[in-house]
């Protein structure tokens, strides 16, 4: 693999994980819930379903897709409806006290799980994987060294800008919980996150 090709699949990957859609989403709506941490989190969740379709895409398994389609809407289906559970939970719960959203491993599994749920069921992460990769790469000939190579170069891109939206959105939480506006936020975040759970189910 060129230093080239490497470059641009390090800002194609950029410009895939900044595009608007139920992983980034979900990444702000944690954090402006619970704070950093929590949202890096689920953003690593995420990035965990991402490498799963990225290594099947490199072995070459893009035909499970085709061969397990049953299996593949089950998972579709429980990983919407725990997503719309997790955000019937937010809407529900207290404002969070900002002394607490620092770490949260009570929720650490939970945003784990959450952020892979919404991964392995998001058809943007299966377009770019199993059909926008080959344009940067001949899976057919890839050797162990480039496949470590290519997920270096993605899972670098993909935590650069996890990190950065999860910081964004856990410096806007102080500014914005103030009174009933954390109520507010946990609504919203409810909302967002039962959203994405809907769009996960029905896509």
């Amino acid at each position: 693999m060129t230093l080239f090709i490497a470059l641009s699949l390090f800002a194609a990957t950029l410009v895939f994980a900044v595009t608007p859609g139920p992983g980034t989403l979900a990444v702000i709506s944690r954090g402006l819930a619970q704070g950093l941490w929590p949202a890096f989190i689920l953003g690593i969740g995420l990035i965990i379903g991402d490498m799963i379709y990225l290594w099947a895409a490199m072995l070459s398994l893009g035909f499970i897709a085709d061969q397990a389609q049953g299996l593949f809407d089950a998972v579709r289906y429980l990983g919407g409806a725990y997503l719309i559970w997790l955000g019937v939970q937010a809407w529900r719960s207290p404002p969070v006290q900002l002394e607490q959203i620092c770490v949260q491993r009570a929720g650490a599994l939970k945003s784990l799980i959450a952020g892979c749920a919404i991964s392995c069921t998001n058809p943007k992460v299966i377009l770019f994987y199993l059909g926008f990769l080959p344009l940067f790469l001949d899976l057919e000939s890839l050797r162990m060294s480039d496949m470590l190579s290519v997920t270096f170069i993605i899972m670098a891109a993909l935590l650069i800008v996890i990190f950065a939206i999860s910081l964004l959105a856990h410096r806007l939480r102080p500014w914005l919980a103030r009174g009933r506006t954390g109520l507010w936020i946990n609504r919203i975040s409810g909302t967002v996150m039962g959203g994405v759970g809907i769009a996960v189910a029905t896509s």
